[in-house]
């Protein structure tokens, strides 16, 4: 798993093996989130104001979301 920020206490990561189109994982003590670099987000417990501060960050370093899932789902590596 590759861990691309952090902030009050949430985390961004990208997984390995995972399934297309490019997004990122917000993980939070009350729930978890996928965001898209498309903009569609599918929330499970995030709350508001730390998704809405973890979709800044992925929105402002899409090219950094960008080459960590190419590395992490890089069928060679698999």
């Amino acid at each position: 798993m590759g861990r691309l920020h952090s902030g009050e206490g949430w985390i961004i990561v990208v997984r390995g093996n995972e399934h297309p189109p490019v997004h990122a994982h917000v993980l939070h003590p009350d729930g978890k989130a996928a965001v898209y670099l498309s903009g569609k987000t599918l929330n499970s417990g995030v709350p508001a104001k730390a998704l809405r501060a973890a979709q800044a960050w992925i929105e402002a370093n899409a090219g950094d979301v960008r080459r960590e899932w190419a590395k992490m789902n890089n069928p060679r590596r698999r």
